[in-house]
């Protein structure tokens, strides 16, 4: 029976009545000692405790926790803003470009690094998928007015860091990477399989189209400069001799995006200058034949007074973008 009053207790191991409750305070070897015990000590088997004033306070180190705590705070920060930066990018549409664009003006720029995140993945959108050429130039025109600028660390007195300086280093970047791909396919070893070397090539090639196609979309919202434009264009015309196929390429594309805008008065003598050279290309017989008809087509795109008698998927799609975005993106949508 053993009641709760019982001298020894409640019943347990040692009393033969059973096993102890544990949620008994009087069970609890924590709690027992003084008035139960044999002595002060706590009883028989009771332990004693040092008194709260002889323990020695906490110090605080140089790797404290709470350091490592920002650390992650500023890591968890910068994987969020590139989840928020992609996830907006992949959406991209002309119906729904200003909504997004308003998501992507609000992205937490706080430092340079940020500002490289984003611009890095809005020139790979645009160079990977040179048909949002156009709404990534447009939105690249308005981060270029909203997002801060900050003081450059490595060059305290030069200019500052902003998003249209570093957008404009990776366009000039690319634009130059032509003979860097060439070393790294020569430093391939001969055992090396063709068809690799055609990919890497193939690779390099994509990347260079769809950053001439983006240069010509960031000029036609002025973050360029007509000098720029025609640099690029003496550059790309080349040996007429020995046009290499890839710049006669570059050439037309960015020629077909921004030729009827510098083809005006005071640049008509540079302009027939490069239509003079482009048609000895076309008259190449060494050149390809396809590349013949890409030049002779953008020659008579010229005489046509710049219009396009057969569109280009490309160019059908950048045109129905501008006209949503004139819209204000209140169309349906930008399919044909």
């Amino acid at each position: 029976r053993g009641g709760r009053g019982g001298k020894g207790g409640p019943p347990g191991l040692n009393g033969g009545g059973g096993f102890s409750d544990p949620r008994d305070p009087r069970n609890n070897q924590f709690q027992k000692g003084g008035k139960g015990g044999r002595d002060k000590g706590g009883g028989k088997g009771g332990q004693r405790f040092m008194p709260m004033s002889e323990v020695k306070p906490l110090e605080k180190t140089e790797n404290a926790y709470v350091a490592a705590t920002i650390a992650k705070k500023d890591v968890d920060a910068g994987e969020k803003l590139l989840r928020d930066c992609k996830s907006i990018l992949n959406k991209l549409a002309p119906e729904k470009f200003d909504k997004l664009a308003g998501q992507f003006l609000e992205l937490p720029v706080g430092s340079p690094a940020d500002m490289e995140v984003i611009v890095g993945h809005v020139f790979d959108t645009a160079v990977a998928e040179p048909a949002l050429g156009t709404m990534c130039a447009t939105l690249s025109a308005r981060c270029s007015e909203s997002f801060p600028e900050f003081h450059d660390a490595d060059n305290p007195g030069g200019k500052p860091v902003t998003f249209k300086r570093l957008l404009l280093n990776k366009c000039q970047e690319e634009f130059e990477k032509e003979n860097v791909v060439k070393t790294q396919l020569e430093a391939l070893g001969e055992d090396t399989p063709k068809e690799e070397k055609e990919l890497i090539r193939m690779r390099a090639k994509k990347r260079m189209l769809g950053n001439i196609r983006f240069i010509g979309e960031l000029y036609k919202q002025k973050m360029l400069t007509e000098k720029i434009m025609h640099e690029c264009l003496i550059k790309l015309l080349g040996d007429i001799e020995k046009p290499d196929e890839d710049e006669v390429e570059c050439l037309c594309k960015l020629m077909t995006t921004i030729g009827s805008l510098i083809d005006h008065a005071r640049a008509k003598s540079h302009l027939d200058e490069y239509f003079t050279r482009m048609k000895s290309m076309a008259n190449n017989e060494k050149l390809a034949i396809r590349m013949r008809f890409m030049l002779q087509e953008v020659i008579d795109l010229r005489r046509g007074g710049w219009k396009q008698r057969v569109a280009d998927p490309a160019v059908k799609m950048q045109q129905q973008q501008q006209a949503q975005m004139g819209k204000g993106g209140k169309g349906k949508g930008g399919g044909p």
